[in-house]
Parts: C-alpha cells; structure tokens; sequence
C-alpha cells in the first residue's frame, strides 16, 4: 500500500474562525477540534474568489478564475481542462462525490449526466447542483436521472451516503478519494430540525467586535439570530463528521487489514468561502475581509502530517488540488495554477509561500462591493480596485481588520507607504502569473458570462423539477 486514501469534506460559507478550537467564536465543536489536535490547522488558509461557484472550481481544477473561467454563480466551469478526480482516477482511485455541486450553470434542480461534466467522478455520484432546501432537498444518484428525494436534515443523509459508500471501499484493493460537500452552513440559517435550531439562544450571542456599536436595536437581534442559525448549522455538521471520524477509527484498511483507515486516510476539512454575517456592514461573501476569505482548513494523515500544529503560512484553495496529488504520489497536470505545498503542509514551514492571490472580477452590482485584486500573507491583507489602493490590514496587529492602514493619516506615514509598495508589486506579479488584464468588472462578464444582467446570470427553470416538487408536497399533506 503506497497512496493514502483522501476524504475531503467541504462545507459551504463558513468562516475560519467559527470552530471552537479557534478561541474566537463560541461554537461548539468537539470533533473538529479534535481533528485539528491530530492534524495541523492552517490559520491562514484563503478563498482565492470567495464565492460558491468560483471557489469550488478553483478547487477541484487546480485554476484561477479566469482560467476555469467560472466567474460567478450560474456559469458552468469550463470543460476539457486539469481536474483533481481526473488525476486520481488515472492513477488507479476510484473517485465519489456526494452533496453540492454548483459547478454546472444556472440548472441548479436538472441532472448532470456522466461524463466531462462531472470532473473525474466517476465511481460514485450522490449529487444536487444547487440546493438550500436543507429539510426539502434532493439529489441524483449515479446515471439515474430520476429525482431522489432527502427526508429529513440534508446533512444527516448525505453523511448516511458517505458511510455507505466508505463502507463499499472498505471491501475494496483500491485507495479512495471521496469530497462529502454539504450544503450548510450557508444561509437559510434557521432551516434545520428543531433539536439543533435550540442549542443557541440568540441572546446569548456575541458577534465579531468588527461590527458596528450604533447599528439600531432590530438590526442587533437580527444578526445575533443570524449567528445562532449559523452556529447551529455547524455545530450539526460537527456531529455528522464525529460518524466519519469513528468509522475510519473502527474500519481495517483492506490494503494493509493491520492498520485502520484513519491511519491510511488524508482527511482534509474545509469550505468554499468564509461568510461576513455583518462584519464591515457586510453580509454573505466576495468581500477582501477575513471573514469573508478566510476559510478553516485542517488536516490529518497520522505519521505524516505534524499533529497539534498551527500554522499562519498563506494557503489557498488553488493550492489544494496540486499539493494533494503530489502528497498521494500522482504527477501534477502541468495546466494545474496552483503550488505543490506538499513540503509545508508536511511541516516544512520554510517552504510556505509569500503571498496568496485573492480576487472578485465580476461587478455584482446588489453587493454594493466593487470588484477587487488583492493578496495576503503571513502578516497583511491587501486590496486595490481599478481606482487605486482599497484596503491594507496588518493582520498580526488588528486581526478583526479594524484599522484600514489605506487612509490620509496614513500617507504620512513612510513605513506604510514602502509597506503599501512593497504589496503593490505583489498583486502586480500576480496579475501577470494569472494573465490578468485587470478588465472592469462587466467587461469580465461580457467575456465569460454573455447575457448576464448586472453581473449575474439567471438561473434557468426546471419545470419538470417544478412538477415534481409539487406532487411531493401534495402527497405529503394527504
């Protein structure tokens, strides 16, 4: 036996630091912090472009944006390009996906057939492309085009899916690459069973202290309601991952039956983008800030990857892709964008890299957020427009990202001013390793999404799905 089994799970828009083991949110996590005390947890792991779409094909191709060429939701990822499954299916894995998807173009309800389209995962589909119906969801399964419907909490099945299928691999010679990519917890935030709904009371909530002190009294109880839903949802994905952690626990590798698959088993825990839940008065994603790009990112491979280690070097989804195939032994497509940080995730920390690539080229014109380029590193997070200079945070010193070091008084400051220059040429390098000609946002989505509105494409009906969501809901109240 000589390439480890990967199980990725990723979670849709929850930020970096809503896990227990962080200290800095009051979420209830026992089993992600102990993943994270026997796996190393990566402080400063970043969304390139923090939104569900991008991010996702960021991940799974090894591209930036304009590469893979999905620049917002709605927009299917470019075909006939490097995939993480493709990879590991030619060196011999078998390769499931199960839960969201939201790869394949505004379709969010239709089936998406076998083939290219499904980016290399082929020995197991349990897929919706895009549903946050979290108690009235649904799925395909395999080549069957036929709706399957969730009963019950999303998660909680989609969990039930994945032990199935672990537990068929564990009958199985053949090492397993699995991504379980549950739904929440992205907004809807109260749409869960009431046992989890409960275990937060919103006026015991504490929001992030870059929240404004004046907002009115409603907008306060509306947000301390947020987060409860939002830490509701996590601490209930928690739960679902204690199942997968104790089955890899109790199962022989069937490969080497003297060791369990938690031994044999890369566990890889993350998400797609972070969620600003009214930091900066702002909500949802596609922001610079750290509540928005910052995504948590833990990993654990016993004997291989250091157990109990925090590390703040600068880690991108990107980066996923190549550095998970070369810590599996598989040769790295030479399209793949992102680096090999196999060495630094192995606790080499001299070969983190300098800076990450951050990005939102699109202008979402309901998000009141002008499209950005930007970087971060181990200490600073900074951002530019096509205007200029947006934001620069020193994140050692302001870690809630309060102080905007781009301001008049700090024009006068020469340390600032070499500090905003030497970042300048950062974001400059990238956008030339990117071929990226820093176009207006609609002049981005004229090239890549044609017949947007807006920057954002429709979402395309499904009057079939329509049909049948109606006849469900008809039987069920008989």
């Amino acid at each position: 036996m000589d390439k480890p089994n990967i199980l990725f799970v990723l979670t849709d828009q929850m930020r970096s630091t809503a896990m227990g083991c962080t200290g800095v949110e009051k979420v209830h996590t026992p089993n992600l912090d102990r993943l994270a005390s026997q796996g190393t947890r990566f402080t400063n792991a970043i969304s390139n472009t923090p939104a569900c779409a991008p991010a996702r094909a960021t991940i799974f191709t090894g591209l930036h944006v304009l590469s893979h060429e999905l620049v917002n939701n709605e927009k299917q990822v470019k075909l006939g390009t490097c995939t993480w499954a493709g990879g590991l299916t030619d060196a011999g894995y078998k390769c499931g996906y199960i839960g969201k998807w939201h790869m394949d173009g505004g379709a969010r309800t239709a089936f998406i057939p076998p083939g290219e389209r499904r980016l290399g995962f082929d020995d197991y589909w349990a897929v919706a492309n895009c549903t946050h119906s979290y108690m009235e969801s649904f799925y395909y399964e395999d080549d069957d085009p036929r709706i399957k419907w969730v009963e019950g909490y999303e998660p909680v099945v989609q969990t039930d899916l994945a032990l199935a299928y672990l537990e068929r691999k564990a009958g199985e010679k053949a090492p397993f690459f699995l991504t379980l990519s549950w739904g929440t917890p992205h907004d809807p935030y109260q749409e869960m069973p009431a046992e989890h709904a409960e275990q937060y009371r919103w006026e015991d909530i504490e929001y992030l202290p870059n929240n404004s002190p004046y907002e009115p009294g409603e907008v306060k109880v509306a947000k301390r309601k947020m987060l409860a839903g939002y830490y509701a949802h996590i601490t209930a994905l928690d739960g679902q991952l204690g199942r997968l952690l104790r089955f890899l626990d109790e199962t022989p590798d069937p490969r080497a039956p003297e060791k369990r698959l938690a031994e044999t088993t890369i566990v890889v825990f993350g998400s797609d983008h972070g969620d600003m839940l009214g930091s900066h008065g702002q909500y949802f994603k596609s922001q610079p800030h750290k509540e928005s790009t910052g995504v948590p990112l833990i990993m654990r491979w016993p004997g291989r990857i250091p157990a109990g280690r925090c590390s703040d070097g600068p880690i991108s989804l990107v980066d996923l892709m190549p550095s998970l195939l070369s810590l599996s032994g598989v040769e790295i497509p030479p399209q793949a964008e992102g680096e090999d940080l196999a060495p630094f995730i192995l606790g080499d920390e001299s070969r983190a890299q300098d800076s990450v690539w951050i990005n939102f080229p699109v202008d979402v014109k309901i998000i009141h957020s002008p499209p950005f380029r930007g970087v971060v590193t181990r200490d600073h997070t900074y951002a530019v427009t096509r205007e200029g200079p947006w934001c620069l945070f020193d994140n050692k010193q302001d870690p809630f990202q309060r102080n905007n070091l781009i301001s008049w008084a700090a024009r006068d400051s020469p340390e600032i001013v070499a500090l905003q220059q030497q970042l300048q040429e950062k974001v400059d390098a990238w956008l030339q390793r990117t071929s990226d000609p820093f176009e207006t946002g609609d002049q981005v989505s004229d090239r890549y999404q044609p017949g947007h509105r807006d920057g954002v494409l429709p979402q395309v009906a499904d009057e079939e799905f329509r049909i049948a969501l109606q006849a469900r809901r008809a039987s069920r109240e008989q």
